[in-house]
């Protein structure tokens, strides 16, 4: 018996109401839950986070952690203005050039120090440019005081130690500073004692001399006292006397420019740079997202909802040079308000003009730079900025450890990182009067260079990728 239409009917629709009704929910279920127990879900963040993780430190902590042992061509000047003096026993002595000698001897046995003797208005120069760490000044009395603790240790006349004055450069880092007096204590060390030596030395020469001509005197007299009143009679070296002798240099170390109020003990034109690169970078991964959200590349969440415009797939070099045409325009006003937060709470910024030049063209710098990462490599060149710019331009900045006192490595890259660039500038404008020679000018060519890069490289990977792709963006289907 044939089956009732509506039996046939019921049990078919039944049937394929079923069918069609549970498989797209089975489906979505399984698209819904499915990318949650993918591996490449927890994988792929967990490669990411140990990448950063693992490379920041290194490059961060292996960088800066031992400056000491990582010297290379430091410099530091000697200024010997000692003028000599006449030795007690005839001839001449100039102790400043005996000192001077001996450090350029001592520091010639390593790469670790670029000792440089100059005048004092050499140095001065230097020291103004931020170009010398420091400064050991061997003023022109050195020599005579020296010797004249000889006969003030067989008197009772009153003498005045010889003085070495070190003078440090706190605005070229304070650190460099510590590093520079670190190195140059040893020698002071050593020259005190060979003076003292040298000293103790003439001291007893002239005791012996006083003593045998008071004898001869004595005699010639018809004198003939005992021996033990003659010895009591002679000048002799004793007590403080010797202990001066033997100690005679005072070494005093002190800044030869003090840092202003506001400068962060000569470490703001740093902080200051990082705080662009901050910026620069924060701000072209939003710029970035805006931009494409508008373009209908990728949607931006706003809480619960997303925004995402019609696609418009304009050309990628197009792309790229709009989202960093933005920067370069909205530059200007962020360099502007910077300026003027920073000299709100206390900063000092002289140069003005330099120095809104110099911001705006290091906010530019960065972006360039992320912009062509992200044009080449896509989201993958936001990591790459971040290891790039921030982990290893930290380091290679000078701000904190100068660059003669990185490993190898930073001082290769130093140059090729935005961040070394934009310390070495802004430090040029608040620190060092603008000077062209003080990282100015090298700073603001190594911007500028950066850039040309930059753009370069964005543009051939944009252009390369039309050719190949056309317009189009090519969907990578995960499991």
């Amino acid at each position: 018996m044939p089956a009732h239409p509506m039996d046939s009917g019921s049990t078919n629709g039944s049937g394929s109401n079923t069918d069609s009704g549970s498989s797209p929910r089975r489906v979505r279920h399984a698209k819904e839950h499915h990318p949650y127990l993918s591996p490449r879900l927890w994988l792929l963040p967990l490669l990411v986070l140990l990448l950063l993780g693992g490379t920041g430190t290194a490059l961060y902590i292996g960088g800066l952690g031992s400056p000491g042992n990582n010297l290379n061509h430091f410099p530091i000047a000697v200024v010997d203005e000692d003028a000599g003096a006449e030795a007690t026993g005839g001839g001449r002595e100039d102790l400043g050039a005996t000192i001077t000698d001996q450090m350029r001897q001592g520091f010639s046995r390593s790469d670790e120090i670029d000792l440089r003797v100059l005048s004092w208005d050499e140095a001065r120069d230097q020291l103004e440019k931020g170009q010398i760490h420091a400064a050991v000044v061997i003023p022109e009395s050195f020599s005579a005081d020296a010797l004249a603790l000889v006969s003030g240790a067989l008197s009772d006349s009153e003498v005045v130690r010889p003085s070495i004055t070190v003078f440090t450069n706190p605005l070229a880092g304070p650190l460099a500073s510590s590093l520079a007096t670190n190195a140059v204590n040893p020698a002071l060390e050593q020259a005190n004692r060979n003076v003292g030596e040298q000293l103790t030395s003439a001291a007893q020469e002239a005791q012996s001399a006083a003593a045998a001509e008071q004898d001869r005197r004595l005699r010639a007299a018809g004198a003939d006292l005992p021996t033990q009143l003659e010895q009591q009679l002679a000048p002799r070296v004793a007590g403080t006397s010797a202990d001066l002798l033997n100690d005679p240099i005072q070494v005093t170390t002190t800044a030869y420019e003090t840092p202003q109020e506001g400068t962060a003990l000569g470490m703001g034109a740093f902080f200051y740079s990082v705080l662009l690169m901050v910026v620069g970078v924060a701000g072209s991964v939003a710029i970035h997202f805006l931009v494409d959200s508008r373009l209908g590349v990728l949607p931006i969440e706003l809480g619960p909802r997303f925004v995402l415009g019609p696609p418009v797939r304009p050309p990628r070099w197009v792309t790229f040079l709009t989202k960093w045409g933005i920067v370069v325009l909205a530059a200007l006003p962020t360099a502007g308000l910077m300026m003027w937060v920073a000299a709100a709470v206390g900063m000092p910024l002289p140069h003005g003009v330099w120095y809104f030049f110099t911001t705006w063209l290091s906010i530019v710098t960065v972006s360039a730079v992320a912009f062509s990462l992200i044009t080449a490599l896509g989201s993958a060149g936001m990591i790459l900025s971040m290891i790039y710019v921030v982990f290893m331009g930290l380091p290679a900045a000078s701000g904190v450890v100068p660059l003669e006192a990185l490993p190898g490595f930073f001082r290769f890259i130093a140059r090729g990182e935005p961040l070394y660039q934009m310390t070495m500038a802004n430090r040029a404008v608040l620190y060092f009067d603008a000077d062209a020679s003080a990282g100015l000018q090298s700073g603001i060519i190594g911007m500028l260079i950066l850039i040309a890069i930059a753009v370069a490289v964005g543009l051939v990977f944009a252009f390369g990728y039309e050719r190949a792709f056309g317009r189009r963006r090519i969907p990578a289907v995960s499991a």
